[in-house]
């Protein structure tokens, strides 16, 4: 049984680094970098009650990682940033060993959130196939920092049965008056593919398709974004183990995108090597996420210091990574 009154204290005392950490000779003065402690994944960005907002996955009690919550930036410019504090602790049954990536939404007047829950068990597993779950968690905020009770959406049962237990990074879109979510996924023969589900209440999902490729494309799809630009759709994701080609793919994972790919029509999807476009061409960017502003934009954050690279820990100053 987990105890939340001590995860939340864990947190916190971590978080008393701060004052410490942001002082760093190094800080950035530009791109978004934990308060204390290591970042990775931008999670929620969103525009809502008059500031942009971007949630990240965040481990102060340690720069190499570690149990994972949500911080929160908010700011009225995107350049000007307020750090609000921890927004998502892992401290219930269904996100007791991470509140993991996921989106979120604009609607109904509340900015939504749905994230993954991390859930580890002990024993001798693969942590692949067995041994682990991943469910879907839902709140809410009216005034986008005080966020209602979390709501248990999906667990491994809800999805197929063919995956191994890495399933994660709720996206979720309205489109004609529906609601739609997809889900990164590994399959059991390790092969990375994405879940669509439906919903017309946001909270009962219906399980619709499974988008999967004509050639193994990667082992794990993470991430996945849809969104359209000027009438044009775009379906993103993150696939981990592809090969480098000259100068495609030198990332140790991948993030890019395929032009004209409808939802929730598309099933399948041919000539994916051709068709994939990289966000960036360098060699540590992953996991980006969009959201759109006000003005029409179309905004994307990604994450700079992708943990199976090799780096150098400012260690004096408690941080590891950036978001763009």
């Amino acid at each position: 049984m987990i105890n939340a009154k001590e995860v939340h204290r864990r947190m916190d005392q971590a978080e008393k680094k701060i004052p410490e950490t942001v002082t760093g000779k190094y800080r950035h003065k530009y791109h978004l970098m934990p308060p204390t402690g290591w970042l990775n994944d931008p999670n929620g960005l969103s525009y809502y009650g008059g500031n942009y907002h971007v949630f990240f996955q965040y481990a102060p009690e340690n720069a190499r990682g570690g149990d994972k919550c949500w911080g929160h930036y908010q700011s009225p410019d995107l350049l000007n940033w307020e750090y609000t504090g921890i927004a998502i602790y892992p401290d219930t049954e269904y996100d007791r060993n991470g509140a993991y990536s996921g989106g979120a939404l604009t609607d109904d007047g509340n900015l939504e959130l749905f994230y993954t829950g991390n859930l580890k068990e002990e024993g001798d597993f693969d942590y692949i196939n067995e041994g682990r779950g991943a469910t879907v968690i839902y709140l809410s905020t009216e005034d986008g920092v005080h966020l209602t009770e979390k709501e248990l959406l999906m667990t491994n049962d809800d999805y197929p049965a063919d995956l191994s237990r890495h399933v994660r990074d709720p996206k979720v879109w309205k489109d004609q008056g529906s609601y739609y979510m997809l889900l990164g996924a590994r399959t059991r023969g390790s092969l990375g593919e994405a879940l669509l589900y439906r919903s017309e209440d946001k909270k009962a999902w219906r399980f619709l398709k499974t988008i999967t490729v004509t050639e193994p494309f990667g082992y794990m799809w993470e991430c996945p974004d849809y969104f359209k630009v000027e009438g044009r759709p775009v379906f993103a994701f993150s696939p981990q183990g592809i090969e480098a080609e000259e100068y495609r793919f030198t990332n140790i994972y991948q993030s890019g995108y395929l032009a004209d790919v409808r939802l929730p029509d598309t099933g399948q999807i041919r000539d994916i090597y051709k068709k994939f476009r990289e966000w960036d061409l360098g060699f540590d960017f992953y996991a980006p996420q969009t959201f759109e502003a006000p003005d029409g934009r179309r905004i994307l954050f990604g994450w700079a210091g992708v943990s199976d690279s090799l780096m150098t820990m400012s260690r004096p100053s408690g941080k590891a990574g950036s978001i763009p």
